[in-house]
């Protein structure tokens, strides 16, 4: 039985979803009992994500985090997906509790656990059965060596995009409470490489020579990693890449749920460099790239908004 308490601590976990720059975009509305209407809401648009390819995909990250948390306590839900664009943003369809028929999805004891990491890893081979499944998830898994120079060079070309700094600029929380936003502890940024930030958002576009010293952290962080994960998509219409959020996110509870750690790389895709990467993977269409690897070091969980924030009126 849906409880108002079960319900609520369900949407409560669910609000963990993750969503690039922590933005959060989605939004439920009561339509009636034990249902919700699930929307992408413009109002927390990316400026770097015209297509609005990260937001529906935290789109189906946000619902399969809701589904695997209410699997976990005995219930599940459904979705009918009829996707509506709109003024307010983009109704993905109705959201309804149901009790659960027979077994848990097995990723459901483990979704608690998904969790960003962004220290340095180590390079430990990923255990062939983690490898085949992150495969079977639509994933391309990579030597980091042949990325790095591409994360370099986008690092550069992000620093003289207007649009990634600007939403940097919008999205980073210099402290360690915010319910939205990148918060510098989850960031990992020590009080120097605050302070170097600052001066990296005040000044607005980089030149090269700063650019690459940014840019060098990442390079860093991408060539200690086990391998390097791209997720490809068959199109980018609304529901495919819905479906493509889903797959994510069922990869990096999977990858957490193995003792291995993962952390976005997302500005390959975002930049240019995205044409070289598909040159690598065969032409595939890459939505998402993410390293993968092993540390023993924890990493802080970011903030979320709670589930009243999320509740909202049913769109015009």
């Amino acid at each position: 039985m849906l409880t108002t308490e079960l319900r609520d601590e369900i949407l409560q976990a669910a609000t963990r979803a993750p969503s690039a720059h922590n933005a959060q975009p989605w939004r439920l509305s009561p339509v009636g009992p034990d249902e919700y209407l699930l929307w992408y809401a413009y109002a927390d648009r990316l400026l770097a994500d015209p297509d609005d390819r990260d937001a529906l995909m935290a789109m189906g990250a946000f619902y399969e985090t809701l589904r695997l948390e209410a699997e976990s306590r005995g219930m599940t839900v459904e979705l009918e997906l009829t996707p509506r664009p709109h003024d307010q943003g983009i109704t993905l369809g109705t959201v309804s509790f149901a009790p659960l028929a027979g077994d848990p999805d097995p990723l459901a004891g483990a979704i608690a656990r998904r969790q960003a990491n962004r220290n340095a890893y180590q390079r430990t081979p990923l255990p062939p059965p983690l490898g085949r499944e992150l495969e079977e998830l639509g994933n391309l898994l990579l030597d980091p060596a042949r990325i790095a120079p591409l994360v370099g060079a986008a690092s550069v070309m992000a620093w003289k995009d207007d649009r990634f700094v600007t939403d940097l600029r919008e999205w980073t929380r210099f402290d360690h409470l915010s319910p939205d936003g990148m918060t510098v502890d989850c960031l990992d940024l020590s009080r120097v490489d605050q302070l170097a930030l600052k001066f990296a958002l005040r000044r607005g576009r980089l030149p090269g020579w700063l650019a690459r010293v940014y840019a060098s952290r990442d390079v860093r962080l991408t060539r200690a990693s086990s391998a390097m994960a791209i997720l490809v998509t068959e199109g980018r219409d609304i529901p495919t890449l819905f479906e493509c959020g889903r797959r994510l996110l069922r990869s990096w509870t999977l990858i957490n749920s193995a003792g291995y750690s993962w952390h976005p790389m997302s500005i390959v895709i975002d930049q240019p460099t995205v044409e070289q990467l598909r040159g690598m993977v065969g032409g595939a269409d890459g939505v998402a790239i993410y390293r993968v690897g092993y540390t023993p070091n924890p990493a802080p969980w970011s903030k979320r908004r709670s589930a009243r924030q999320v509740l909202a009126a049913v769109p015009e």
